[in-house]
């Protein structure tokens, strides 16, 4: 079936600007028609608000040329408690937020994870802010609450049939308020099926790159998240069948990529995730029947893989971590260590992947520790340079 193709540019198109309200409306007006393409030219976006897709609805950048560069934070303190249910807050300054404005309505301090509120502003009464959607939780003044703008720059809530394609997503780490991938991402879904993010690089956000809660199908390729204020990736919350494959995930502040909550069904394939201030990937509570394949997991502050402390039977169990590279993971403070395996992890498959150590001091490298819990951790063919030990049962760290 022919669908419309809309095409927006800054100075020429059939949208002209060189703004998220342009942007948005040729969404909008997309999705209207039941669905098509929203080509974006060449040029350097002005995002002061998030871009919400709908499901239809194709968002097609020009490889390398087309970027979003988000605005600088706008914030102000609650002058009343935000409780949740409530649709309103009350804030400080109102005239930061016009109607129309997608905020975050957080602790300042950090977050408060599922528990952050991002909304739209759809009035005002003075100093009352009306949201299109109920607040998640309560925050309190007591807690420093706060409203914020530092928002997702591409946003997509209980979408269908979305791409994102050939968008670089330039995010400002010079804004204050690290936000928290459960809620918030330089490109963020919640409860989105059928996905496809395809040649998208973020960077600069202060933030997770890319994170999607609560979605199956979704298909990360090509991309490239680095140097953003928290993880690389962070698919969770009941992600089921989810493909991130030839992306690199380099030099962000947390975890390079990070299987948050029951992600189950799912593969990480030919990606790498080298110098993340934590691990190189992390899985955790209830992610099973994961396949880990042919990956680069290299001089990551903490481990190559980690397998989280969770108790039986919400450990990551019944995966298979084959054919990777891990190098050089670890520091003087985490210790040197490849894989970590935690918790009463179980029935996990380990093959063909070469563990190395090349800088460490070498008296404390440890190839794979799996700990005391642990159960059922099969290894077959693993390649051990230069590690004093290839296996051990305890680590020091917490």
């Amino acid at each position: 079936m022919e669908k419309i193709t809309i095409v927006v540019g800054e100075s020429s198109g059939d949208f002209i600007g060189g703004t998220d309200r342009t942007i948005q409306a040729a969404v909008d007006y997309v999705s209207f028609l039941g669905g098509g393409t929203v080509r974006l030219k060449e040029g350097n976006y002005r995002m002061e608000n998030t871009v919400h897709l709908r499901s239809g609805v194709k968002l097609v950048g020009s490889p390398g040329g087309t970027v979003l560069q988000q605005g600088a934070e706008r914030m102000s303190f609650l002058t009343a408690d935000a409780d949740r249910h409530e649709r309103q807050v009350s804030v400080e300054i109102p005239d930061l937020f016009p109607v129309g404005q997608t905020v975050t309505i957080r602790r300042a301090a950090e977050s408060d994870n599922f528990g952050d509120t991002v909304a739209v502003v759809t009035g005002k009464e003075g100093a009352i802010l009306h949201l299109d959607r109920e607040l998640n939780s309560t925050t309190l003044l007591s807690d420093g609450g706060i409203v914020t703008t530092q928002t997702p720059i591409i946003s997509g809530y209980h979408c269908n049939e979305v791409e994102i394609r050939n968008l670089i997503v330039e995010g400002n780490r010079n804004n204050p308020t690290l936000v928290d991938g459960c809620r918030c991402a330089g490109i963020f879904l919640f409860d989105a099926h059928n996905v496809r993010i395809e040649g998208c690089v973020v960077r600069h956000y202060n933030g997770d790159g890319i994170s999607y809660q609560k979605g199956s199908g979704v298909y990360v390729l090509n991309c490239e998240c680095v140097r953003n204020g928290g993880r690389g990736v962070h698919p969770g919350s009941g992600t089921r069948n989810t493909r991130i494959q030839k992306s690199s995930f380099n030099e962000n502040g947390k975890d390079g990529i990070f299987l948050c909550w029951r992600v189950q069904d799912s593969v990480v394939e030919d990606c790498t995730a080298v110098r993340n201030g934590m691990s190189g990937l992390s899985i955790g509570h209830k992610d099973i029947r994961n396949l880990i394949r042919s990956n680069r997991f290299a001089e990551n502050g903490y481990y190559g893989i980690f397998f989280r402390n969770e108790s039986d039977p919400m450990a990551a169990n019944y995966n298979r971590i084959e054919h990777n590279l891990i190098e050089d993971n670890g520091s003087d403070t985490m210790g040197y260590v490849g894989i970590r395996i935690r918790g009463h992890t179980h029935d996990v498959d380990i093959a063909a992947n070469r563990i190395s150590f090349a800088k460490a001091p070498p008296e404390r490298t440890i190839g794979i520790c799996m700990e005391e819990h642990t159960r059922g951790i099969r290894l077959e063919d693993n390649e051990f340079v230069n590690c004093a030990l290839q296996t051990h049962s305890q680590c020091t760290i917490e």
